[in-house]
């Protein structure tokens, strides 16, 4: 019975802490979708594979979304033709790493380890980028797709019989309302693309919840202190503890600064604040769905082994880092985002989830039946 209660807490924490920022990747990816022109977008990114994955990595670091609510986003550049090495670049940096969390690591964690977060996000998307470019399924065929509001334009054009270019307004179809354009962006976030991995964050979900359960009841933190002064060993260790754990950016720093007091090195620090958002499970099930299992060994490759070899290197300036390492301001650990909002945020995504789980299995699977009977 304390099991399941833990667990409930577990998954309760992690929606009350994910949701907000979960639904605000998701209206980002309708933005990107709705809102952002493809022409537009690819001369923000460019032509050159290495020049976008580059610019992939720019545009993601500063986005304040956690990784559940940045694959949404990642999705959106894929359906929109940008090649999967930008893409994977953009995740990755993204991922483990939030401009949110800048002041509260600045507060619990000093400045050198807040500085070498992004360090490691951008060193991990060039990594992931390079790596799906040269063995990956680069998507050389979404370029060639063509933008939906571009094909129901064109059509309209030709159908009036008008010798008129897109950008001309003279028949009134292209004023849109600025609510007109906002039915958009929530119809193809919250009624297109968020059934279709609804399931997948579930599942996510509630695998975290249960790792986290299981780690509270079972982990040998006893075992895990005789190794966190070795400059090695606890490198694994915390990245371990951190794979299993689903913790946003800002969360993981005042449980990060619990396995300071135990003893850990900075460099083992580093990873658990990095690699523990970058490769939360709920995560990882979308990436894996949407992208393919290339996509997601490239992607979790480079978290992995750039993350171990930054804190190798960490580690070999440990009394540089643990130095600086001071609680300044316990009260930044507080949250930006009011409570108020983040509950609404968790009944709005359960919601949606229950929508998605039922739009894309139990009416497919009623129609199937139906379907079946009728040709018996």
């Amino acid at each position: 019975m304390d099991i399941i209660v833990i667990f409930f807490q577990y998954f309760y924490s992690i929606l009350l802490e994910n949701s907000f920022f979960i639904l605000i990747g998701f209206l980002l990816a309708g933005v990107i979708q709705i809102l952002l022109p493809k022409h537009l977008l690819e001369k923000l990114i460019g032509k050159s594979t290495i020049g976008g994955i580059f610019k992939g990595i720019l545009i993601g670091l500063p986005l304040p979304i956690c990784s559940c609510g940045i694959v949404p986003a990642a999705i959106a550049l894929k359906e929109k033709g940008i090649k999967d090495s930008v893409a994977a670049s953009f995740l990755v940096s993204t991922s483990g790493f939030s401009v949110s969390s800048i002041f509260t690591s600045y507060s619990f964690l000093g400045l050198p380890l807040t500085l070498m977060r992004p360090v490691v996000a951008a060193f991990s998307g060039a990594t992931a980028g390079v790596l799906v470019h040269l063995f990956g399924d680069d998507n050389q065929e979404g370029s060639t797709k063509t933008d939906l509001n571009e094909i129901s334009m064109n059509n309209h054009c030709n159908s009036c019989n008008q010798n008129h270019s897109m950008s001309s307004r003279h028949c009134g179809y292209h004023k849109t309302t600025r609510n007109d354009k906002f039915r958009e962006v929530l119809n193809y976030s919250f009624r297109e693309m968020f059934p279709d991995v609804s399931t997948s964050l579930l599942i996510g979900l509630v695998f975290a919840a249960l790792m986290g359960t299981l780690m509270n009841v079972i982990m040998p933190w006893g075992v895990m202190k005789t190794f966190a002064g070795d400059p090695v060993i606890s490198l694994f260790v915390l990245l371990l503890v951190s794979i299993p754990l689903y913790v946003c950016p800002t969360v993981s720093i005042p449980i990060a600064l619990g396995f300071v007091f135990m003893g850990f090195t900075p460099g083992s620090i580093l990873i658990f604040i990095y690699a523990g958002p970058a490769t939360n499970i709920a995560a990882l099930s979308m990436v894996i769905n949407k992208f393919g299992k290339k996509f997601f060994g490239i992607y979790i490759t480079s978290i992995l082994v750039v993350s171990l070899l930054m804190g190798y290197i960490v580690n070999l300036f440990s009394n540089f880092f643990m130095g600086i390492i001071v609680i300044r301001n316990l009260s930044l650990y507080n949250s930006v985002i009011p409570f108020s909002i983040r509950l609404i945020s968790v009944v709005i995504l359960i919601c949606l989830m229950v929508y998605g789980i039922y739009r894309t299995k139990i009416v497919k699977l009623s129609q199937q039946s139906a379907f079946d009977y009728k040709h018996e």
